[in-house]
């Protein structure tokens, strides 16, 4: 089955390419460098961008639950200018299981560590094929 999903899709032309590792646990991660495409000022990327790489890490960390999800809600702060062309990394995390429900935060860093920006989402189950 091809994989156009614009965050992971090795198949989408336009798409991040995300190479995110699923972790036990309810965990996820991924190391990466945003390309200019996705810039927004020049030298930041575009907070949209930045809210679909929170995203999908955090769908990530429910797949280590063996559960294809949908977002319902995410919340995003931006905390520091997320910058284009410098390593970065996303790890996300179920934080809770509410029935059907996956409770989930995420977070963008620097290299060093630096918190760049943070999410809080939920997420429901889905029946894919």
């Amino acid at each position: 089955m091809e994989n156009y999903c614009f965050a992971c899709g090795p198949s989408n032309p336009y798409g991040l390419k995300l190479k995110i590792e699923i972790e036990p646990g309810g965990k996820s991660y991924v190391e990466f460098i945003p390309k200019r495409e996705y810039e927004g000022y020049p030298g930041i990327m575009h907070g949209g961008i930045t809210s679909t790489i929170l995203d999908e890490i955090m769908v990530y960390a429910c797949k280590s639950y063996g559960e294809d999800v949908v977002t319902a809600k995410i919340e995003v702060r931006f905390l520091k200018p997320v910058p284009i062309g410098k390593k970065l990394i996303a790890r996300g995390k179920v934080v809770e299981k509410k029935g059907r429900a996956f409770i989930t935060e995420g977070e963008i860093t620097g290299e060093d560590g630096t918190l760049l920006a943070k999410a809080k989402g939920t997420f429901f189950p889905i029946k894919l094929g």
